[in-house]
């Protein structure tokens, strides 16, 4: 990797910046000033910059977030906080969400350096599973299940749902409890469909992606990298 396309990944600055800084002779290389920023550099080297070791984040990461509510999966930061804020410094420039989670919902969400692992994942026609446990208010029609299960038509939706499952549960906490699995993702999805069925969506969570359920080691705020065998639960449809 060039030079400064080694220091801008390392968040040291624009492409420009850090040119700058390679110019001024800031930065050395194995012990010596290096001037040039077309120079090629590897992870194996000692980078530093004035005086301080360079740290870059891992070429590949895949990390699992149990997020919290309140926190939007945004890199705006007007529309902060932001799940990017959960994440050790190093990583949060390097990983985007497979799909989103609205400040309202918690539950499980992956991040990744991978493009194509966010694809498999998001990407209806894989119809991989997702499972969301849900508190509303209200009551639902009679035949919810069936609907869901033949597919809802949505307001402002030229096609209905992918069937999904719906199971009913005993009420607990002054509210009514619902599971639903579905294999797309649509904008606001569960909540939208609860309200087709004559609910009020108090609480959702995301508690299951492919054949993994959100590990018990996460507690809501917290992340780690995701385990081989975890990356291959991720993806599995049932």
């Amino acid at each position: 990797m060039r030079l400064d396309a080694f220091l801008s990944h390392a968040g040291l600055g624009t492409r420009n910046e850090v040119k700058h800084l390679i110019r001024k002779g800031k930065v050395t290389v194995d012990g010596a000033v290096c001037r040039q920023s077309p120079a090629q550099v590897s992870r194996d080297q000692t980078i530093t910059c004035h005086g301080e070791p360079v740290m870059v984040p891992p070429a590949v990461l895949h990390c699992l977030l149990h997020k919290p509510l309140g926190y939007a999966c945004s890199r705006s930061a007007e529309e902060g906080p932001l799940v990017f804020d959960l994440l050790p410094e190093l990583w949060r420039r390097v990983v985007d969400p497979a799909g989103r989670l609205d400040r309202a919902t918690s539950g499980l969400l992956l991040l990744t350096t991978d493009g194509g692992l966010i694809h498999r994942l998001i990407n209806p026609k894989k119809k991989l599973p997702k499972r969301y446990r849900i508190g509303y208010r209200g009551m639902l029609a009679d035949n919810a299940v069936a609907r869901c299960a033949e597919g809802l038509l949505l307001d402002d939706d030229e096609r209905p749902t992918v069937p999904a499952e719906l199971t009913l549960h005993e009420r607990a906490d002054d509210l009514n409890r619902a599971t639903l699995v579905l294999t797309e993702g649509r904008y606001h999805q569960v909540r939208r469909m609860i309200a087709a069925l004559g609910g009020d969506v108090m609480e959702l969570h995301r508690d299951r992606i492919g054949q993994l359920d959100l590990p018990a080691d996460l507690a809501p705020g917290e992340c780690r990298e995701a385990s081989p065998e975890e990356l291959a639960a991720l993806g599995k449809a049932e």
